[in-house]
């Protein structure tokens, strides 16, 4: 403990942080985790500064050492030749950035060119609606946009106020008015600094870290990436950025980097639910061993999202039922390089059964933990495996989905089940690359003015979205088909040729039903292919919001 240790709390301007952060005197150290925020949540800090809502406080360390820090803020690339003390973001890291990265225009010679969504931090302000908003590709600025990267520079602001008032019309006197508002609650904007002197890196970092236990959330991620740093060397952060770029590879980059750090500790035969990140002891033994394991580690977490890929069709994150399933096969591949053609055949078994099951939904820590053990330990050395001990193959599978949900997993692995099928378009041809539709807007609805509000929420309402820009009701053009000539593509799409009468004739719930009913019976064929018990009940069930991601 440094007893010189001083913590000195200060009110700084918004516009004084940005420009201190722009020039390198303010920089994000390389124990934070990268920029993560989404475009909403930038546009969501902009307007409370518009609306002169508080915005928080920031930590920040001042230090003369010399501590890496990351190379850009924004698309600002930071000129790190400044000497003397610096100042390092302890929390503030995401409302810094998205300041800076939306008020700093960088110059030619100082964009960072690496940033994977640069568009992101050009953000206008609408003078017409009062909001901030991001412009879609190709769509070009009206008058009443204002580049918020043009608001804190004099001439820049300027320029751009006489722009709306030549070519905004009676309108644009408005226009400029409601700008100058905006440059007023951003100029007189201020923030509570907290600035801690007098201390070194691994107080630093167990600040950061302990930041949980006062109130502010910090991931398991976070929390592990910052107290294992040392200087000098890599970092468990820049090991989760590198998984995450090898995971994008095969369809799964957005894999919360929580899960990623429980399949590293899940190859390195440590807790994975560990939080007591403290033990100093410990931890020096757990970066010993990853350093000189990492490539393993990244080679069975590859492995385990290409057997997820090609062989179970899980193509995307958004259909993996449970996050868990990628940390129990890293277990295993780091155990065993080259699975037999058994256990091979095991690992597609155990897949389906603990997704048709739900077993990850009620498995509590201890069981999740001892199966994560038996894969990697056991299953993996045994080339003919049979059965688990931590996990019953024989349980049964739960009902048909009543709802058509995506957060919950039963309704994902429906999903995974109807691509099987490679749903045709309109000529008979397989949708290329049709798991990328499995989105917000990539399945429709069959029917609306279903009047069964069972059926009207089914997944036998739902289908393939054929026309992204499309929108309409999909019976659009299903009624126009043939049921003889184009049955391959009803087909495809687990639609009963011979039921399409039903929806031709307007009979929409008597169709939903026996679609429901053809899904069934469709989807028990579908188990026992894949040996997965069938379920004791029919009936469609409500199925659980799966909640393993966190």
């Amino acid at each position: 403990m440094n007893n010189n240790q001083t913590v000195k709390p200060e009110v700084w301007q918004v516009v004084e942080l940005v420009r201190d952060a722009a020039g390198g005197k303010l920089r994000i150290p390389d124990f934070q985790r990268p920029f993560v925020w989404d475009r909403n949540r930038m546009l969501d800090l902009l307007d409370s500064i518009r609306r002169r809502y508080p915005i928080g406080s920031l930590l920040v360390w001042e230090t003369e050492e010399q501590v890496s820090s990351k190379g850009n803020i924004g698309l600002i690339k930071i000129n790190k030749e400044n000497k003397g003390s610096t100042s390092l973001v302890l929390d503030g890291h995401q409302r810094i950035s998205t300041l800076t990265g939306a008020l700093i225009e960088p110059s030619e010679d100082s964009i960072f060119k690496d940033d994977p969504d640069p568009g992101r931090w050009e953000i206008w302000f609408n003078a017409k609606e009062e909001l901030f908003e991001h412009l879609r590709d190709n769509d070009k600025p009206e008058v009443w946009h204002f580049p918020m990267r043009k608001l804190i520079d004099t001439f820049s602001f300027l320029g751009e106020c006489q722009r709306m008032l030549d070519n905004g019309g009676k309108e644009g006197p408005h226009f400029v008015q409601k700008t100058q508002e905006l440059l007023r609650s951003f100029v007189d904007q201020q923030i509570p600094v907290v600035k801690i002197r007098n201390t070194d890196l691994s107080q630093a970092v167990n600040i950061f870290a302990r930041l949980n236990s006062t109130g502010k959330k910090i991931s398991a991620d976070e929390m592990a990436a910052a107290i294992t740093y040392k200087e000098g060397r890599s970092s468990l952060a820049n090991y989760i950025d590198d998984l995450t770029e090898i995971l994008t590879g095969w369809g799964l980059g957005k894999t919360n980097r929580t899960i990623i750090l429980r399949a590293i500790l899940a190859c390195m035969g440590d807790d994975i639910y560990s939080t007591k990140w403290d033990r100093s002891e410990k931890d020096k033994d757990f970066y010993d061993k990853l350093d000189k394991g990492i490539d393993s580690v990244k080679n069975a977490i590859e492995q385990a999202a290409k057997f997820l890929h090609e062989q179970l069709g899980v193509k995307h994150d958004r259909l993996l039922p449970y996050a868990q399933q990628l940390v129990v096969l890293a277990a295993f591949f780091y155990g065993c390089k080259k699975p037999t053609q058994q256990q091979q055949d095991f690992l597609h078994r155990w897949f389906w059964v603990s997704s048709f099951t739900g077993w990850f939904a009620s498995g509590n820590p201890s069981r999740v933990s001892a199966l994560v053990k038996e894969m990697r330990d056991v299953i993996s050395k045994d080339p003919v495996p049979q059965s688990l001990e931590n996990m019953r193959m024989d349980e049964p599978a739960e009902p048909f989905p009543k709802y058509f949900d995506t957060r919950s997993a039963r309704t994902r692995t429906w999903l995974l089940m109807m691509l099987e099928l490679q749903p045709c378009n309109m000529e008979g041809v397989p949708v290329k690359e049709s798991w990328n539709s499995v989105g917000e807007y990539g399945l429709s609805y069959i029917a609306t003015g279903v009047k069964d509000k069972n059926l009207r929420s089914s997944p036998a309402n739902r289908i393939l979205r054929l026309d992204p820009k499309n929108r309409a009701q999909a019976m659009n053009w299903l009624v126009h088909l043939n049921s003889e000539t184009n049955r391959k593509i009803l087909t495809s799409h687990g639609i009963p040729a011979d039921k399409l009468h039903l929806l031709q004739e307007g009979k929409r719930d008597k169709f939903l039903q026996e679609r429901r009913d053809y899904l069934v019976n469709l989807e028990r064929e579908f188990m026992e292919k894949k040996r997965v018990t069938l379920p004791l009940d029919s009936t469609p069930k409500p199925a659980p919001i799966d909640t393993d991601t966190e």
